[in-house]
């Protein structure tokens, strides 16, 4: 049963105990007790039509009172609900909830209820005006606020989801709250509607951020990938936050990321990633599996001539430059500590060109190498350049 029937179910045994009083008290007439307490009773056996029938006997009475006919709405509301009778409970709940007469702390699980009965009928307009009023009102059911923006993206009002959305995260934010992820995800709906692409970037990131997913992942270093001014020189490590995620999945990803690997000078990330595509049943197939055989030999070539120059650049490294080539050939080949211990010396001597290549890079080694907090401290400091900016901030999600 839904939670908002159950609600309903518990409120009528309180209705019930109120007819006793109101008998008590004589407010309600023999006239509107009789088909009343019929109705309840045939609630009590789940034969809702005849309820509702005798409802209708009930509210044929002449010259209801106010209590009274609250009573009857009361009664109705819940029979209709069990009867799926989505237009007669809908009429029922907005009499009461527009009813002066009807104690204001009783009227938020009426609220509830119209908004899921309104649900029902696919009428977003009533879907936002009552949730609007439940929130104005202080109601606090998560289900009722992700019920008003769905309802606002549905019909259209796309730039509205978007103030709303952005009003409830400040809050969210305040009370130290997560913004639930159905809430996020209509967020980004309605941006991509309004082709607002920071805005959609923005929150995808903090979908991934606090909800991190395959997909999520997939869509933002997509994205990324596409921006205007990304750094060619960090295009690799897009491949390699890509391949971290798991999300290396066609034969164009391996081959490009091996042929960017090769392009830097590290053949041995290369042959590894080569491998992996040709493990995986990815690579060598299809038209382009000649292709595929030339670049793997190519790289494998490669390492073989670039093996004995390493162990002399190596030996012979003495300055910033020298020491953050060997930790990027160091990271090539997936060997952490070494890379971590060279970069560590790179930074220490300084002198580099490019010293948040180095950063992120020393950074992304501690994260492999378990080293998380470390890692964490490192990405903090990895600035001068926005395409390192983000990348870091993206492995800061890994590094948690």
């Amino acid at each position: 049963m839904n939670k908002y029937l159950q609600r309903l179910s518990v409120l009528l045994v309180a209705f019930g105990l109120l007819i006793g009083s109101a008998t008590a008290q004589g407010t309600l007439r023999n006239e509107v007790i009789k088909p009343l307490a019929a109705a309840q009773e045939a609630i009590k056996n789940n034969q809702n039509d005849q309820a509702l029938g005798l409802l209708r006997d009930a509210l044929a009475v002449p010259q209801l009172t106010a209590n009274e006919k609250n009573m009857i709405s009361r009664t109705q509301a819940v029979a209709a609900l069990r009867a799926q009778k989505w237009a007669i409970a809908i009429e029922a709940l907005e009499s009461l909830v527009t009813s002066a007469d009807v104690p204001q702390a009783d009227k938020r699980p009426l609220l509830e209820s119209l908004i899921n009965a309104s649900l029902q009928t696919k009428d977003d307009a009533r879907v936002v005006k009552w949730a609007r009023q439940y929130v104005q009102d202080g109601g606090a059911n998560p289900a009722v606020h992700l019920a008003m923006v769905q309802s606002l993206a549905a019909s259209g009002q796309h730039a509205e989801v978007v103030s709303v959305m952005l009003a409830k995260i400040r809050l969210d934010a305040s009370t130290a709250k997560i913004t639930p992820e159905p809430e996020l995800r209509t967020l980004a709906v309605s941006y991509r509607q309004l082709k607002d692409d920071a805005g959609y970037m923005s929150t995808l990131k903090q979908l991934l951020s606090n909800y991190p997913s395959k997909a999520y992942w997939a869509e933002v270093i997509g994205r990324m990938s596409q921006q205007v001014g990304l750094n060619s020189r960090l295009e690799l490590d897009l491949y390699r936050l890509l391949e971290q995620t798991d999300n290396m999945e066609d034969a164009a990803e391996y081959m490009e990321m091996a042929s960017l690997a090769l392009k830097a000078g590290l053949p041995s990330e290369s042959v590894r990633v080569i491998t992996k595509g040709f493990a995986a049943g990815v690579l060598g197939k299809g038209a382009e599996a000649a292709a595929h055989a030339k670049l793997r030999t190519d790289a494998q070539k490669k390492v073989q001539e670039d093996d004995a120059l390493f162990a002399q650049l190596e030996k012979s490294a003495k300055d910033g430059a020298s020491w953050a080539a060997a930790g990027d050939v160091h990271f090539s080949r997936q060997n952490w500590s070494a890379a971590i211990s060279a970069y560590a010396k790179a930074m220490e001597l300084g002198g580099l060109r490019r010293e948040y290549e180095v950063r992120l890079h020393a950074a992304i080694s501690l994260v492999q190498a378990e080293q998380k907090g470390a890692a964490r401290q490192q990405l903090a400091l990895v600035s001068g350049d926005a395409t390192a900016v983000e990348l870091a901030a993206l492995w800061a999600i890994l590094a948690r």
